[in-house]
């Protein structure tokens, strides 16, 4: 039976639940439920009208992503860039996204165009940037203390942002979206509740020592920090 016209119930424990999301995502725009230059429903919102974890979604949505259907916004959303052509290879895609090859690629590319941009961040950051990063980091305070993985993840990917933003070159910021988010659905395996609970100070200490590197207005100390911060980052991409 659908769920509103989402996915047959007893076909989910067959196949791989994010292989049918994105499925039914190219259905839905095929039909013209979505069109190009909207905002998709959110992931909590797709999961729900699915009966898939989040996680599913936003595996799908990383494949098409890759195939230049969507675009994530980091902070604001999904948005349909194009429209699936007749022939997609959902499977294939999905297949590549979880090579651990594949992933620690792109975790790789995330790494050195951060380290880039927070280190331009160093030094071209202005009074305001630096409160817009202060901002970010309090929102991930809260998403910290709320325990939920999902908004903490959220948050994280927010205060980045705020960093490279500070770093004032839209063409690395630009390459540097996509990857925050395919990095996202790997690390949302490893960041459960009780990750979250058991090493909120951390979390928090973390990323307010990136701000403070930031305020210090040295390229050098900014790389030092970034590389201690994404050194357990490594781990969850090479032990998956």
């Amino acid at each position: 039976m659908n769920n509103e016209g989402g996915l047959p119930r007893g076909m989910l424990a067959v196949e791989r639940k994010s292989g049918h999301v994105a499925r039914w995502l190219i259905a839905a725009i095929r039909e013209g439920r979505y069109k190009v230059g909207e905002k998709l429903p959110p992931e909590r919102t797709l999961a729900g009208m699915l009966n898939v974890s989040r996680t599913a979604v936003r595996e799908a949505l990383s494949v098409l992503q890759t195939m230049g259907i969507v675009e994530p916004r980091v902070g604001d959303g999904t948005y349909l860039v194009g429209i699936p052509p007749a022939e997609i290879g959902v499977d294939e895609a999905l297949d590549a996204l979880e090579e651990s090859g594949t992933l620690y690629q792109v975790w790789q590319v995330r790494r050195e165009l951060e380290s880039i941009l927070a280190r331009l961040a160093a030094e071209t950051a202005s009074p305001k940037d630096l409160s817009l990063v202060h901002r970010a980091l309090l929102d991930l305070e809260t998403a910290v203390a709320s325990g939920d993985p999902d908004e903490y993840l959220e948050a994280n990917n927010r205060f980045h942002l705020a960093v490279a933003e500070a770093g004032k070159n839209p063409f690395l910021r630009r390459a540097l979206l996509p990857l925050l988010e395919i990095t996202k659905f790997q690390l949302a395996r490893h960041v459960t509740s009780g990750y979250v609970s058991s090493h909120a100070a951390q979390l928090v200490e973390k990323h307010q020592e990136i701000l403070n590197a930031l305020r210090s207005g040295s390229p050098a100390l900014v790389e030092e920090v970034l590389k201690r911060h994404f050194a357990k980052t490594d781990e969850v991409f090479l032990n998956r």
